[in-house]
């Protein structure tokens, strides 16, 4: 699977209710709402094939998922994730596929560094690596991205807003610009606004995301359905042999669901590319993974957690 993706949601977290139904970015984004702090943690994820359908050749699918966010609201966020798992076809062959990805966002959310690797049994078979910038002028054709605009909000209340084109410059595999007129959600502020949405007690979030995932140059439409949140003295989310994983039951959690569209068929009856079902934390961490690609289902069930300290501001 694409997990490049994948770390979007896990970070983080990222949609359903048909496109037409969504509200807008600007309904969605309220500056006054209730802050979201972010916790910088590291978490380890054991994966393994929940169902295949009777036209996959997959007898079987392990893997493990180590996941770390580090950063604060006033320095930006970094996130590095590493994704190894074995396939087995049903003839007894063994694939063994290793992911490893990382990026930055700044405090406001309009400049983000990426970058990935695939291998694929020990032999490097993908790399990107590039810069997005967020424009607030329309998109139009240019050589070279324009500079970053200075700072003018915290991570924790940033959105897409009046930004309506996004620049993109990469320079792995092969130096390449390219332009996106679509306002969009980074990562990180992606998962702040859709937790903004459930502590607001809404119940439907949609945006489009872009994380430098396939050659860094697509985006996606995301749409999200969030359950009802778990009382704090309810929450079994986790088992507690899992480090840190106890101190998830003070918080509120929501189960979600959100699906990932190409943006070209978001206004149609299509299937999505993929959905994700899963517990969202309110300080952003993730737990019970269900990842759902139609002829194949994979679980994720959160193993490890361990919490980072977060550098104060300054």
């Amino acid at each position: 699977m694409q997990f490049a993706r994948m770390v979007r949601i896990m970070a983080v977290a990222v949609p359903a209710a048909a496109a037409g139904s969504a509200p807008s970015v600007a309904q969605i984004v309220n500056p006054v709402a209730s802050p979201v702090r972010l916790q910088p943690h590291r978490a380890v994820y054991d994966v393994v094939l929940d169902e295949t359908g009777p036209a996959m050749s997959i007898s079987s699918i392990s893997g493990r998922v180590v996941y770390e966010l580090m950063g604060s609201t006033c320095e930006g966020y970094a996130q590095n994730m590493r994704f190894v798992t074995e396939t087995t076809t049903t003839e007894g062959q063994v694939n063994t596929t290793d992911l490893r990805t990382s990026s930055w966002e700044d405090a406001a959310s309009r400049r983000m560094r990426f970058s990935s690797s695939t291998y694929g049994n020990d032999q490097l078979a993908e790399q990107t690596q590039g810069t997005a910038t967020k424009s607030d002028a329309p998109a139009k054709l240019a050589d070279k991205p324009a500079a970053p605009p200075a700072p003018t909000a915290k991570i924790s209340e940033a959105g897409p807003g009046a930004q309506q084109s996004l620049n993109i410059d990469v320079s792995k595999p092969a130096r390449k610009s390219a332009q996106i007129g679509e306002p969009v959600y980074f990562p990180i502020d992606h998962s702040v606004a859709m937790i903004r949405t459930a502590k607001s007690g809404s119940r439907v979030f949609s945006g489009n995301l872009y994380d430098g995932s396939e050659g860094g140059e697509k985006y996606y439409f995301t749409a999200a359905v969030i359950g009802n949140a778990s009382a704090k003295d309810e929450l079994k989310a986790v088992p507690k042999l899992t480090g840190d994983a106890a101190k998830l039951d003070g918080l509120r959690s929501w189960p979600v669901a959100i699906a990932y569209f190409k943006p070209e068929t978001r206004h149609f009856d299509q299937l999505p590319l993929y959905e994700m079902y899963f517990r969202f934390h309110e300080n952003g961490i993730t737990s019970n993974l269900l990842i759902d690609h139609g002829d194949y289902r994979l679980k994720g069930e959160l193993k490890e957690l361990t919490l980072l300290d977060q550098s104060p501001c300054k």
